[in-house]
C-alpha cells in the first residue's frame, strides 16, 4: 500500500480555506475563472447526470441589482442595517465587518457567480406528495461548490459562498432569464482578496464523532 504523505500540500490547503468576504475591485482575468469552473465540474454526482449550470455576472449594473437586494435581504432577516449611520457609534470587528464589508462593497467584487441545479425531488417525497416546483438537487450541487472554493484558494481568489438570495429568488430568476427548471444553490462572489488567508478554528472531528451508536447524553 502506497504511504500517505500529510504534509502534501492539499491538508495545508484545506486548513486557510475560510470565508473571504472583503475582495479588491481589481479585475480578475476570465481565464482564472474559467479554471475555476473547470475544477468544479470534476465533482462527482449520482449518475454522473452534472445538474449543475452557473450564472456569472460581471456587469456592473447586474451586480450592482443583486447587491442592493442582498443587504436589504440582509437587513430583513437579521436587522443588519444598509445605512453604515444606523450601525451604532461601535465599530464592528471580526466576522460583522467582514460581512458589514460584503454588504457596502458586493457590486464592486469582479465576479458574481450563481452556481444553480436541476430540480430533482428528493427519493423520500412521495409521488403523490411532488407538487409544485422540486427543490435544487443540494446533495450534487454542492461537491461542485466546494471544488470551486478550493480552486478559488489554490489559485489565490477570495471568495464566500452566500444563500440569502432564497429571500428574492423570484426576482432573481425573472431579472436573470433563470428557466423554473434550475434553482439557485449559492452566490459566490470573487476577486482578490484584501488581507491574507490564514488557519481556520475548527472543533477536531474527534469530538464530533459517534462511533456505532450516537451518544444519548447529545442532542
Amino acid at each position: 500500500m502506497q504511504s500517505i504523505d500529510e504534509s502534501t500540500p492539499f491538508f495545508d490547503l484545506v486548513g486557510s480555506v475560510r470565508a473571504m468576504r472583503k475582495l479588491k475591485p481589481d479585475p480578475v482575468p476570465i481565464e482564472m475563472i474559467w479554471k475555476v469552473l473547470n475544477v468544479g465540474v470534476q465533482a462527482p454526482s449520482g449518475q454522473n447526470k452534472q445538474p449543475w449550470k452557473f450564472l456569472l455576472i460581471q456587469d456592473p449594473e447586474r451586480k450592482q441589482w443583486f447587491a442592493e437586494r442582498y443587504a436589504n435581504a440582509m437587513q430583513e432577516r437579521f436587522g443588519l442595517p444598509v445605512d453604515p449611520a444606523k450601525r451604532g457609534d461601535k465599530t464592528p470587528k471580526g466576522t460583522l465587518a467582514s460581512i458589514y464589508h460584503q454588504m457596502d462593497h458586493m457590486a464592486e467584487a469582479p465576479y458574481l457567480l450563481l452556481v444553480c441545479g436541476k430540480r430533482d425531488w428528493p427519493f423520500k417525497v412521495a409521488e403523490k406528495d411532488r407538487v409544485g416546483l422540486a427543490p435544487p438537487n443540494y446533495g450534487a450541487v454542492y461537491p461542485c461548490v466546494q471544488n470551486i472554493l478550493l480552486a478559488c484558494r489554490t489559485l489565490g481568489l477570495g471568495a464566500a459562498l452566500t444563500t440569502m438570495h432564497q429571500v428574492f429568488e423570484d426576482e432573481l430568476h425573472a431579472h436573470f432569464g433563470i428557466p423554473d427548471t434550475y434553482g439557485v444553490v449559492v452566490t459566490i462572489p470573487i476577486g482578490y482578496p484584501i488581507g491574507r488567508f490564514g488557519p481556520v478554528t475548527r472543533i477536531p472531528a474527534q469530538e464530533k464523532t459517534f462511533l456505532d451508536h450516537w451518544d444519548a447524553g447529545d442532542s
